[in-house]
């Protein structure tokens, strides 16, 4: 009996073991036996290299093929990971599609990476092959480091620096990542004060129609001014966007700008149109329009009097009927901007297909107006195609004479950039509104 009894109390023990450490869909180990084992590992002498690393639009490939077939892909996955390292080495499935591999000893990253992408690029379940793209994240350990998290972390911050970089397979954690992430803590602890105690600001930068010299939108764009320093919109949106504080702050700007227009609408017979930037992370809320429109109702604002920005970032969301949200907005009366066009993976198809009534082309096109390139004919076409497609353009970035010219030549509707006016803060602006009636 007591043998008996102490069988199944084994049985039992291993079973939570099991449950505790072992991945279910891979037989692998899960994020708690990685931690385990690593902070064994880290224990030891010589040299450890951490790599982070995930499936590109994993979450496509389920709803593709369904669960079963992705649950399918990741075994096969944690499988080619296992050939392509050493039996010292470690491989755990971390989370979702996420994999931690652990390597000890030399090891030229340059090869293992390589090797990793070779192995998983091309996968067979049954007889089907598929084609795979993967990001990896690398950290080679500092010799006295024991904090098995932290190292973690760092290969993530490495992973995320090449993520949606298709020519870019990995990246390795440097120090500058360090000094980024500090910053990030730093922004992120700051952020919901920065609210509270209004020091996000809304300021305006005219686009000027280029036929008729005359004002006829603006972009609003937001500015943190915090103890008389400016911090860059380009250092905290990417953040922002990152941990979802974009939503709220989105919606703060927004609602400026409605405030804003109710102002304007009493002291001048015409207003200009006020284009907003909205990230995806907001448009894929569910109470998004719902919540947008209120604003708008509260301050007796018309949609006709705001334009969405969108980035082409935003369009190509395989997960997301972008379409039927952006015609949902169309059918509430605002029209709809593509921003930064040119950067991304637009498509002809994609702008036909789209309720878009407006693309504002990147700066860096409009740099390079002057210098014998191919950009000049690339932007000729960009133009053509606009007014085939019946589109509005903006030039973003405008800074010359002679790119005004350039563009006039074209027949682009509006120009944006220092040419005309820097972005401008609320009592400036309407200065530059009764200045330039």
């Amino acid at each position: 009996m007591n043998r008996r009894y102490r069988k199944l109390r084994i049985e039992k023990r291993n079973r939570l073991l099991e449950l505790a450490y072992i991945d279910p869909i891979t037989g692998l180990g899960n994020y708690n036996a990685y931690l385990a084992r690593a902070k064994e590992k880290l224990e030891k002498d010589g040299k450890k290299t951490i790599i982070i690393l995930d499936i590109d639009k994993f979450k496509t490939f389920n709803k593709k093929y369904g669960h079963v077939k992705g649950n399918e892909l990741l075994k096969r996955v944690g499988e080619e990971i296992k050939h392509a390292i050493r039996k010292t080495d470690i491989v755990c499935r971390l989370t979702n599609d996420v994999f931690g591999i652990f390597l000890v000893g030399e090891v030229d990253v340059e090869k293992i990476t390589e090797r990793l992408n070779n192995k998983i690029s091309r996968i067979h379940i049954g007889e089907v092959w598929y084609n795979l793209r993967i990001s990896m994240g690398v950290y080679i350990c500092d010799k006295d480091e024991k904090d098995v998290q932290s190292i973690i972390d760092k290969a993530i911050m490495a992973h995320d620096s090449v993520k949606g970089k298709y020519h870019v397979p990995y990246g390795v954690f440097t120090e500058e990542f360090e000094q980024k992430m500090i910053r990030e803590s730093e922004i992120e602890n700051m952020m919901e004060e920065a609210i509270k105690n209004k020091e996000f600001e809304v300021y305006y930068q005219p686009q000027m129609n280029t036929q008729t010299g005359k004002m006829e939108g603006a972009e609003a764009l937001v500015r943190w001014k915090k103890d008389g320093n400016m911090i860059s919109p380009s250092e905290f949106i990417p953040i922002f966007e990152k941990n979802y504080f974009i939503i709220k702050l989105e919606k703060f700007v927004y609602e400026k700008v409605c405030e804003n227009l109710q102002e304007m609408k009493t002291e001048f017979k015409e207003i200009p149109k006020i284009s907003i930037n909205i990230s995806k992370e907001s448009l894929l809320e569910k109470d998004f329009l719902e919540k947008y429109m209120k604003m708008t109702e509260q301050y007796s604002i018309s949609p006709n009097d705001i334009e969405i920005e969108i980035t082409e970032r935003t369009t190509v969301d395989n997960n997301t009927d972008m379409k039927e949200i952006l015609e949902k907005i169309k059918e509430k009366g605002f029209s709809i901007a593509i921003d930064d066009f040119g950067t991304g993976y637009s498509s002809l198809n994609m702008l036909e297909m789209l309720p878009i009534d407006m693309i504002k082309i990147d700066k860096s096109f409009i740099d390079r107006i002057g210098e014998k390139n191919e950009t000049i004919n690339l932007l000729e076409i960009i133009f053509l195609i606009s007014k085939k497609l019946n589109l509005k353009t903006v030039a973003e970035g405008v800074e010359k004479s002679e790119q005004v010219s350039y563009l006039k030549k074209e027949n682009c509707d509006f120009i944006q950039g220092y040419f005309y006016a820097k972005p401008l803060d609320f009592d400036a602006f309407k200065k530059y509104i009764k200045e330039n009636k």
